[in-house]
């Protein structure tokens, strides 16, 4: 789902920033090359430009170097499309010698003629010359960031703005610019730092609260949120849904999921077609522990409807048919989480093994940010295209023009997710995989990827889509690249004499029944310490936060050891520390599972009923850990404690598991590929059947 602070911040940019530069106005030099000028303006005004010209060029008679009228011949004559022209006299004006401080709208008309002869660095280079003379010139400012973003360097973009704010520090507008740009690298404390500076500064609009509000809620700073929603809701009822989304996003973040799932119900209530707040429901109740599926399904089916109705699905392209076994195949991938991601680690190895020869690849990346690993996945599509920037409509238009014959949804409810493009169907064959762990809900939907342990055969009616198992798994986790041997060492607990337990999950996922769960084990393996290593953990409040709910569930905080962000492989190397890991419920790991394997550690789980609550289950079956699957909370605390009477068991385990692991189909990714070709063939072909068919009947597929 989109970012609603991101978005809300950028139509206050162009609000502040979007005015037209008025024509300069008359010097005072000698009255009639002053008077010609004035016409010449005149004739601008109504679009005379010929005229316009004539005027400026008798003026510039009478006074050869006067900067303002070389500027507005400059401007007539850009405005004829004449651009060499207009470049050689706005020069004239640029001269080293010319101190005059209007020479900016000069510099500022060369940065747009190199734009439009497609030099960007050259337009960047005069609109930063611009600024240079005129710092508080606001609009240069902003085409400067534009064309950063162009040039895909986003990551100029903050500093550059920073050096605005420290030679403009009173100007408001470069407060706000890099108050985006700070939430646009999810830099919240640096988005209300900035966002205070503005008010300071006189910024006094009810949309200014809003935005503090939300960028503090990203923070878990929700009582120093209120009053600004407060303010913003008195000013303006109409913002009451958006700030009950931002209260139902931090309750998410808390994993307070029950007063989550309030304030986004009364979101919806207040604004029905407010897609954002359905996504963020539904992801809650994904996971919930008082959710179950018939809940999850009424309100999937409530975003259905609204989504198809707001996004209503595209002509049917007429079904012909044709000969699977020859076809190739055009395979579209639509995600925001083309980067460093859970989903690059599952799916990079999987695209290098794909048949290119049979299946051509497109990426529509919804990405807000790119990063190393976005440039390992352009080299693994034959077409990439960037949609930020797009509508969903925008969007669907580009699928269609593709010619896309499977398109797969990777994100689902979760983060920069594109749903409403599958509602307007741009492909024949629509599938949700990989990155969400329920139904979307849309009928448009065809269908969904799963195996047998994660939806069981008596699920099937839980998803609007029809369910494809694929055999084994439906994960395949890349081996870790890195760039030193990292080797399996010794179980700690041979040379320490206790067991380590340890956990790498968000701290979204240590609710307060894991936790008293985790307290239970302690106190029955005495001696035992418990390591929980998170980026969140560099956060003196998170910190704080999790040290109070795990004191509330009885574990003594000496046995506890908290981690904060690592480098990556000293991530892996951390696994040396610890001796089983503990998964998190209902929302159990996935990466943080299949990379412990990788490291010789095994993971305690805990099954239950849902597709994402199975997902421990089915890594742990595919690596023969079967009886490390618990089924109840009870066994759950059983297993932990058994395990570790024995540890030259879990060394030995430990020596072997990541041969184990590597064989297996968790991470055998040329085994999946195919497994992957043959059910995009599979699904075409129900597909064009059912197409061809009009009184088909529902079934569940099966490649």
């Amino acid at each position: 789902m989109f970012d609603q602070l991101r978005q809300t911040l950028q139509r206050r940019l162009e609000k502040l920033t979007g005015q037209t530069t008025p024509l300069p106005a008359p010097l005072s030099d000698p009255e009639y090359a002053n008077s010609l000028r004035v016409k010449g303006n005149a004739f601008l005004a109504e679009e005379k430009l010929e005229a316009a010209e004539a005027c400026f060029r008798e003026a510039l008679e009478h006074n050869a170097d006067d900067t303002r009228t070389l500027v507005c011949l400059g401007y007539a004559l850009k405005e004829q499309s004449r651009l060499t022209e207009a470049r050689v006299v706005l020069k004239r004006a640029t001269n080293p010698a010319n101190t005059d401080s209007e020479v900016f709208e000069a510099l500022y008309l060369l940065g747009e003629i190199s734009e439009t002869q497609t030099d960007l660095e050259d337009a960047k280079k005069y609109f930063t010359s611009a600024l240079e003379v005129k710092p508080d010139f606001t609009r240069a400012c902003k085409d400067v960031v534009r064309i950063l973003q162009k040039q895909r360097r986003e990551g100029e973009i903050r500093p550059f703005l920073e050096n605005r704010v420290r030679v403009c520090p009173e100007s408001s507008e470069y407060r706000l610019m890099l108050a985006k740009a700070c939430t646009d690298a999810f830099d919240f404390l640096g988005t209300v730092d900035h966002l205070m500076a503005a008010v300071a500064l006189g910024v006094n609009e009810v949309n200014i609260n809003m935005m503090l509000g939300a960028a503090l809620c990203r923070l878990e700073r929700e009582e120093e949120a209120l009053p600004y929603f407060d303010m913003a809701q008195a000013a303006d009822p109409s913002f009451a849904h958006e700030i009950q989304y931002h209260r139902g996003y931090y309750h998410s973040r808390s994993a307070n999921t029950g007063t989550a799932i309030d304030f986004l119900e009364a979101s919806i209530r207040l604004q029905p077609d407010y897609l954002p707040s359905h996504s963020l429901l539904l992801f809650n109740l994904s996971h919930g522990a008082k959710a179950v599926n018939r809940s999850y399904k009424g309100a999937a089916q409530r975003f259905a409807q609204m989504a198809e109705s707001i996004h209503p699905p595209m002509p049917t392209v007429p079904a012909e048919p044709i000969d699977i076994a020859t076809k190739t195949f055009r395979v579209g991938f639509v995600a925001g989480e083309f980067r460093e991601h859970p989903v690059y680690h599952f799916f990079v190895g999987i695209l290098e093994q794909i048949d290119k020869a049979r299946f051509h690849l497109v990426a529509f990346s919804n990405n807000q940010s790119d990063d190393a690993s976005t440039q390992v996945f352009k080299t693994l599509f034959h077409d990439w295209h960037d949609t930020q920037h797009m509508s969903h409509a925008e969007v669907a238009d580009l699928v269609r023009t593709q010619q896309i014959d499977v398109l797969f949804d990777l994100s689902g409810h979760t983060g920069d997710a594109r749903l409403p493009v599958f509602a307007r169907r741009p492909a024949m064959v629509q599938v949700t995989w990989l990155g969400y762990f329920a139904s979307t809900g849309l009928t448009t939907m065809d269908y969904i990827l799963a195996d047998a342990v994660s939806v069981p055969e008596d699920s099937n009616e839980w998803f609007s889509e029809k369910v494809v198992r694929l055999p084994e798994t439906r994960l395949c986790m890349t081996i870790p690249r890195t760039f030193r041997p990292i080797p399996v060492t010794q179980a700690p607990c041979i040379t320490k004499g206790y067991i380590t337990y340890g956990s790498f999950q968000q701290s979204t996922k240590i609710n307060g029944q894991v936790l008293r769960v985790w307290a239970a084990i302690l106190e029955s393996v005495p001696q035992s310490r418990l390591r929980l290593q998170n980026k969140a953990f560099d956060s003196a409040s998170i910190t704080g936060k999790i040290r109070a709910d795990m004191e509330q569930a009885g574990i003594d905080l000496s046995r506890v050891d908290l981690v904060g962000a690592t480098g990556w492989e000293e991530y892996l190397e951390a696994h040396r520390e610890i001796d089983i890991l503990l998964d998190t419920f209902p929302y159990p790991g996935g990466t943080t599972t299949a990379f412990a394997l990788w490291m010789g550690v095994p993971t305690i789980t805990l099954s239950g009923t849902t597709m994402l609550s199975l997902q421990g289950a089915s890594m742990l079956k595919c690596v023969g850990l079967a009886d490390w699957i618990a089924k109840s909370e009870t066994e759950y605390i059983t297993l932990a404690t058994r395990f570790a009477s024995d540890a030259h068991a879990i060394d030995a385990l430990r020596q072997q598991l990541r041969t184990i692991s590597e064989n297996s189909p968790l991470f055998d990714c040329k085994r999946f590929a195919r497994n992957l070709e043959s059910a995009i063939r599979f699904m075409y072909q129900d597909k064009l059947t059912a197409a061809m068919t009009p009184q088909s009947t529902s079934h569940t597929p099966a490649p």
